[in-house]
């Protein structure tokens, strides 16, 4: 007779030999994808690179770094909001991860429950430089000139949104009018700073520092609260005059929204060792990169925050969001 007691019987017996049920595979236990948003032979591609190569020798699996490209990124978030929330897919994406939300109307995902941040890769921040013909041998200066020239100064934007935002940004705390030209990339609007066309550009400090150590164009702060050795003469702007324009471009790794918490720590904790092994950390300052390991949670506030900051410089600065297709 099958009665309850014989049932609790079978399934101690069957557990004492193990085959109660079947154990978890240990994660990961077969190939990670990682997208990237932009082309490949960028910057975010080749950060991308290098840490998944190291992460996928540490792990022994292999990781499959996808381009999928299109939509100012948002084809590469979409395709991450859309896969499984198992830690097999992974995104970078840089600080403007935090301004689309602001920038754009309709985004195609949550900003906050379809996409989960998981571990900063590194930063540098924000310079502030200008064309050699400009009247101005330091920030206080730049802008006292700006104040006295009304709209006479321009800026040069080296993407409609995020771009453009860094440049409201310091416009809003300089108290000065600036115009704002956009120009399709890094290159272009640097070298429209560098022949005149506008007068200030402010970029990620990767981009800029080789122009600045060849003369094309004059760093005159960087956005921090500490000089940095790529540009050892080049006061920050707390030294400057402007102690709260302090911007820090960053890069990071984000999981599908609904990954579970461990397995996020766990992807933190991979992705922090791989950026902390020697080779690595060495090809990342190169790019201009500083490191640090950083918890899933820290990163996390700090982008949550940040989404909250540029919003309120849109708001203030008149910025009109914009459509995708534009």
């Amino acid at each position: 007779m099958l009665t309850r007691r014989n049932l609790l019987a079978a399934s101690a017996a069957l557990g004492a030999f193990g085959l109660a049920a079947p154990a978890r595979a240990e994660f990961p236990d077969r190939t990670i994808h990682w997208i990237v948003p932009f082309p490949a032979g960028g910057g975010l591609d080749a950060v991308t690179r290098i840490v998944a190569g190291k992460m996928s020798e540490n792990l022994g699996r292999t990781i499959v770094v996808e381009n999928k490209t299109g939509g100012s990124g948002f084809i590469g978030a979409v395709a991450l909001a859309q896969s499984k929330p198992d830690g097999y897919t992974l995104m970078t994406q840089a600080l403007g991860m935090s301004m689309n939300p602001s920038i754009y109307k309709g985004l195609p995902y949550d900003a906050m429950k379809d996409i989960r941040p998981v571990a900063q890769i590194g930063a540098v921040p924000v310079v502030i430089a200008v064309g050699p013909n400009v009247p101005a041998a330091n920030l206080r200066e730049f802008i006292a000139y700006a104040k006295a020239n009304p709209r006479k100064l321009k800026g040069g934007s080296f993407a409609l949104g995020s771009g453009t935002l860094l440049l409201e940004m310091f416009r809003l705390q300089a108290g000065i009018e600036l115009p704002i030209v956009q120009y399709r990339g890094t290159a272009d609007a640097i070298a429209a700073t560098n022949g005149g066309e506008t007068d200030v550009v402010i970029i990620d400090g990767t981009s800029l520092y080789p122009h600045i150590k060849a003369g094309r164009v004059r760093g005159l702060a960087v956005a921090a609260d500490t000089r940095i050795a790529e540009l050892p003469d080049v006061p920050t702007t707390v030294e400057a005059g402007l102690p709260d324009y302090k911007v820090e471009f960053w890069y990071a790794a984000f999981a599908q929204g609904q990954t579970p918490k461990p397995l996020v720590d766990r992807l933190n904790a991979e992705i922090n060792k791989a950026v902390a092994s020697p080779d690595v950390a060495e090809k990342l300052r190169a790019m201009g990169l500083a490191t640090k390991n950083r918890t899933a949670d820290d990163f996390t506030a700090q982008h949550y925050r940040e989404m909250k900051e540029w919003a309120e410089v849109v708001k203030q600065s008149g910025f009109k969001p914009m459509d995708l297709a534009q």
